[in-house]
């Protein structure tokens, strides 16, 4: 299989606290990289990511993981169409 890297974006909803540990259970993605910013009121990251999968069964995997925590996700491919 293709290894593929994408961007994943998380986004606090209703103050919901980003937890930089959960990052490292990832759903079918290994975590590349991390880079958290904080307003007054938001919060997000943006995760670096390398996967197998293509980004819409990525983003299909991770958007249940992220809205049991109180966060939205969208996800980019880095690397050419996916």
């Amino acid at each position: 299989m293709t290894t593929r890297h994408s961007v994943a974006v998380l986004l606090s909803v209703g103050g919901a606290t980003l937890d930089p540990t959960a990052l490292h259970d990832l759903p079918g993605a290994r975590l590349v990289r991390a880079e958290f910013a904080h307003g007054n009121t938001a919060a997000c990251v943006a995760v670096t990511v390398q996967h197998e999968c293509d980004v819409r069964e990525l983003l299909h995997l991770l958007r249940p993981w992220a809205a049991g925590r109180g966060w939205s996700v969208t996800v980019a491919p880095l690397s050419g169409p996916d």
